[in-house]
């Protein structure tokens, strides 16, 4: 599975893009390095085009374009030509790549599968899907799937756990998603003052950094409202969204997963679509040793039931908003921030 960690947006560009040219670098360096490849004509009218890499006597050590050396003996050569083969042009593509644009990556990768340079094309992969998580065909070449809102490698044994565990429990029916669908005050365009959310604390107070995995289907939300349902809670504790940068002393990990499970159909005819809200909160403590140390942990499922007609946009939006609601009331009941003056969130009534 691939989890990707939000924090700031600019670091966490800067990051991906330092380390798709660390791997850049290291295509550059394990590719042959040989100018040409050469087209060699056997005297039994085989063409062996590759570059040698070893010379022993009379016998010559080929590694053809499938990088398999093939050894044969100096006499069985008629005629040796010089030709540009794909290797050497994508030598010359890979010089004028754009390291950090997925586009480019994406053009290359497909290139060198059409040019059968199947282990550079599975690199260039790789780059694709660490500039872009949820590159749909860049996931899939490489073996992926997407099972309740994570990508799992194909056939493996976390992803039949997850398939198996995406079975809803027929004695807990779907909650239904209302008709009228109210736009949280949190995530309004223009954020207005909401009575339940305490200012900010400055002084006397617990600096918890919140760090938040959240999807939407294969999407983040636009804007995250983790931190902003954690300190509705109140009390001597600042909730702000971050990352771990080796010496904030308390966080809190959110991971939040929203996606569409299945159609319900009755004789043929689609009747609701199903969702589900899948959230886990992490508490972690930084001991003597510098070592963030795992103190506590809670998770919620809530299913939902949505109009077969509703967009399913909306529908995963609401669903978000519920799970946002539960987990946070979750975490909003642990013994650490209750020592510090937070109050229960309430546990969200759905219809």
């Amino acid at each position: 599975m691939v989890t990707v960690t939000a924090g700031p947006a600019g670091g966490r560009q800067q990051f991906v893009t330092l380390l798709v040219r660390v791997l850049l670098t290291f295509i550059l360096c394990i590719s042959p390095g040989e100018a040409h490849s050469d087209q060699f004509h056997l005297d039994d009218g085989t063409i062996i085009e590759g570059s040698i890499v070893r010379e022993v006597g009379d016998l010559i050590s080929i590694r053809n374009l499938e990088g398999k050396v093939i050894t044969i003996d100096r006499d069985q050569i008629t005629k040796t030509v010089k030709k540009e083969t794909p290797l050497d042009l994508y030598r010359i593509r890979l010089s004028k790549l754009q390291a950090d644009d997925v586009a480019s990556q994406v053009d290359i990768a497909n290139w060198c599968t059409s040019q059968k340079l199947t282990s550079e094309a599975l690199k260039h992969w790789k780059v694709v899907i660490r500039l872009d998580p949820d590159h749909d065909q860049g996931r899939r070449t490489l073996g992926y799937v997407w099972i309740g809102g994570d990508w799992y490698i194909s056939g493996s044994e976390e992803a039949k756990r997850r398939e198996a565990d995406l079975e809803l429990d027929p004695a807990t029916p779907p909650h239904e998603i209302p008709d009228e669908l109210r736009l949280p005050d949190w995530n309004r365009e223009k954020p207005v003052d909401v009575p339940d959310l305490p200012p900010l604390p400055t002084q006397g107070v617990d600096r918890v950094v919140v760090i938040a995995d959240e999807k939407l289907g294969k999407k983040a939300p636009e804007r995250s409202g983790a931190a902003y349902h954690l300190a509705r809670m109140g009390g001597k504790i600042q909730f702000v969204p971050g990352t771990d940068d080796g010496k904030v002393p308390v966080i809190v990990k959110v991971k939040i997963r929203c996606y569409f499970v299945k159609l319900q159909t009755f004789y043929g005819a689609p009747v609701a679509n199903i969702f589900q809200g899948e959230a886990t909160a992490k508490f972690f403590q930084r001991n003597d040793k510098g070592e963030l140390v795992l103190r506590k942990t809670t998770t919620v499922r809530i299913p939902f039931s949505s109009s077969a007609q509703r967009p399913k946009d909306k529908a995963l939006l609401y669903t978000y908003y519920m799970t946002l609601d539960s987990i946070a009331a979750r975490v909003s009941r642990w013994g650490w921030m209750k020592q510090r003056g937070s109050r229960s969130l309430p546990i969200p009534v759905t219809p």
